[in-house]
């Protein structure tokens, strides 16, 4: 025995839905392409910076040995001179560090706009399956409650992952 069910979203409907859906991810994509690209670009200039510094540190270091009057000159220009190399190696870290944490972050907070998202759109289907399901409502119901409280709660344990990393690396 069939139960002739009447489907409630029509065709256009469906399309509609998938389309706005599909239409959501490539934006998405494209937000995530964009984080990355941005990240891709400091990192590029940062190292092109510091090529250039290190480009003129050395010419200027160099110069700087050959017109040393004396090793003992030599060799106190040199340790001065080790400093400020280690110093610059110091800054470049510093900088990578600082561009890639922008871009996890980034990335971070769209991934967790994108999970609260779905996470709301999926209740909505949830309750609108319940509602229109042949079987008890409260036994559906109950099933959207607690996938909603497994979903917030994985949220949370990504957010805190998130917010100590964080707050262990700015120390």
């Amino acid at each position: 025995m069939f139960i002739n069910v009447e489907p409630k979203m029509t065709n256009i409907q469906s399309q509609q839905y998938f389309s706005s859906a599909n239409k959501a991810v490539i934006d998405a994509m494209l937000s995530v392409t964009r984080v990355v690209f941005g990240a891709t670009e400091n990192l590029v200039s940062l190292n092109f910076e510091t090529a250039r510094e290190a480009l003129d540190a050395g010419t200027e270091n160099t110069q700087a040995l050959l017109s040393s009057e004396s090793p003992q000159e030599a060799t106190v220009l040199q340790s001065t001179l080790g400093k400020a190399a280690v110093e610059m190696s110091t800054a470049y870290s510093r900088g990578v560090f600082e561009v890639s944490t922008k871009a996890a972050s980034e990335l971070s907070r769209l991934f967790q706009s994108q999970f609260e998202e779905l996470t709301k759109v999926s209740q909505e289907i949830a309750q609108k399956a319940a509602k229109e399901s042949p079987f008890s409502t409260d036994l559906a119901q109950v099933a959207v409650k607690q996938a909603t409280q497994l979903s917030d709660s994985y949220l949370t344990a990504i957010t805190s992952v998130l917010n100590t990393t964080g707050a262990k690396v700015k120390r």
